[in-house]
């Protein structure tokens, strides 16, 4: 006897609704803590998140109430909880801008800037962690995992805060303060890794050896104290007297750095240390109607896609008429983000936008150069489409970056303060016309494809590992708990060397004493005769 139209209905109603409780059952409540400012940095953690809400979890961003509205508006899949940081994070970035509006080198004046920045940040860590309501609303809502940039180191003290039990990952390119080092415990060999900041690559001289050692023995030191007097009061406010920013970060149960054996240099890792270098590149999507028409109208030529970053927004008259002349003796079309007043000797080829689809430009098979700052969204997204580069490095990891752009074989690398429109231009005709940075990009761009999971289904399998067992505490390094004396043998050896003393002493004495025997012996008989 068959089945009746409504038992049938009743029957598929029943499996749909069980499909969805059980996939309602296996979502998870994600917290992200990110930076208050820096578009980049706000971008990586965001597509996790948004990764993770295409497997059924929820995700929930702090923000300030300042940029909540936009940041709704913007990512509507997720979830906020705002407080009021009053006016912080608007300080932060106006400190920002003035630092890094104009592209160039940093003066002292805006190094000064970043540095004051950062005390913002530290304010506005404070206010965050002082909202009782919002804290006792998190504590409330029960997160599986805490996901934060340790940039902004306040992600991994919010996260013992709220419950020491509940997992934490950093997501991160580098970690500026050099905690990660300490807290992963991961040797690092000066001899073959270069200094984050510096333009050093695995092969170095031995000058540049000598000036590794310096740079990576000092600096840390230096960055680690200027973090530890900023933000070890809220620790011990907020997490206990012992503890410090150090033993708070060392908790945290999986480092996705965004890096990869393609671009980046070999060096000793941690079970717990995962790469996912290229997260944040996507498939690609057409372009729109003015944008594909431009370049579709460079025929054969192609277009160089040209764009220094989120946080450079323009460069000085002087350096604009350099850009803008190179461009215009260029035969492709350039594609150029630029904001400001139009250059005088802008050519008909160039286009000028506020803002381009970059990730969409570089996958598109007209794109024959990527001019860049050298910024790591850019550089792993080149690095995906099988673009070559001219890199015109300005701060932080850039020159680093640049200088495995170079010793891959992807591109060239020129000084953005003096270079002149001659030097760009050759540069560029070289990348172009060159066919051995074409097809050194498309075999790098094979290998760095060529992989069992894409970098974001990889990080998004090991947040969910994380979740599913509660934390990894068995992947750290015992490292991470032994006392520096105990971490380098210096204890055993001591006692090897008090051994080694101890037996030579030994020795010496018997030698000397059976010597002062002997000689004694032979005087004696000397004087009977």
């Amino acid at each position: 006897m068959g089945m009746g139209p409504k038992l049938l209905c009743s029957a598929i109603l029943l499996v749909f609704l069980g499909f969805l409780i059980r996939h309602r059952s296996n979502a998870e409540k994600v917290l992200l803590v990110p930076r208050p400012t820096s578009d980049s940095h706000w971008i990586a953690l965001a597509k996790t998140g948004r990764a993770l809400v295409d497997r059924g979890h929820v995700v929930i961003v702090i923000v300030s109430e300042e940029i909540e509205g936009k940041r709704r508006a913007e990512w509507p899949d997720f979830k906020f909880e705002a407080f009021q940081d009053q006016g912080t994070r608007a300080a932060i970035q106006a400190l920002q801008d003035q630092a890094y509006f104009v592209a160039g080198k940093l003066s002292l004046r805006q190094v000064r800037e970043r540095l004051s920045s950062l005390l913002e940040e530290l304010h506005y860590c404070a206010l965050l962690l002082s909202d009782s309501n919002l804290v006792d609303q998190l504590r409330t809502s029960q997160y599986s995992v805490v996901i934060s940039d340790p940039f902004f180191p306040c992600g991994a003290i919010l996260s013992a805060h709220l419950d020491s039990r509940v997992p934490h990952i950093a997501v991160l390119r580098l970690d500026p303060f050099f905690l990660d080092v300490k807290a992963t415990g991961v040797p690092l060999p000066l001899s073959y890794i270069p200094f984050i900041f510096s333009d050093y690559t695995d092969g170095m001289t031995f000058l540049q050896r000598l000036q590794n050692v310096v740079l990576s023995t000092v600096a840390p030191v230096i960055a680690r104290r200027n973090v530890n007097m900023n933000y070890n009061e809220l620790v011990r406010r907020y997490i206990g007297e012992e503890e410090t920013i150090q033993s708070v970060t060392s908790r945290t149960d999986l480092w996705l750095y965004r890096t990869d054996n393609v671009l980046d240099f070999p060096r000793p890792s941690m079970p717990n240390m995962v790469q996912v270098g290229g997260l944040n590149v996507r498939a690609a999507v057409p372009l729109t109607e003015d944008i594909e028409a431009f370049v579709q109208s460079s025929g054969d030529d192609g277009v160089i896609v040209v764009s220094f970053g989120s946080m450079v927004k323009t460069m000085s008259t002087e350096r604009q008429e350099v850009f803008a002349a190179a461009f215009a003796r260029l035969r492709q079309k350039v594609v150029w983000r630029y904001v400001g007043e139009k250059p005088a000797g802008l050519g008909n080829n160039t286009k000028l936008l506020a803002w381009l689809p970059q990730n969409d430009l570089l996958a598109h098979p007209k794109t024959r150069a990527f001019i860049t700052h050298a910024g790591s969204n850019g550089l792993y997204e080149a690095l995906h489409h099988g673009v070559p580069m001219v890199c015109l490095p300005l701060f932080g990891d850039q020159p680093a970056n640049a200088a495995r752009v170079v010793a891959r074989g992807l591109g060239v690398k020129l000084d953005f303060s003096t270079v002149t429109s001659d030097q760009l231009y050759e540069a560029i005709l070289l990348v172009v016309t060159n066919n051995s940075y074409r097809e050194t990009a498309a075999r790098l761009s094979r290998l760095h494809r060529d992989q069992p999971q894409s970098p974001m289904e990889r990080a998004v399998w090991w947040i969910e590992h994380v979740i599913k067992h509660g934390g990894l505490p068995h992947l750290r390094a015992r490292a991470v708990e032994l006392p520096w004396y105990q971490y380098y043998l210096l204890d055993v050896a001591a006692f090897l060397l008090a051994g080694c003393v101890a037996v030579l002493g030994t020795v010496w004495y018997s030698c000397t004493f059976f010597c002062r025997k002997c000689c004694t012996k032979g005087g004696g008989k000397l004087k009977s005769q």
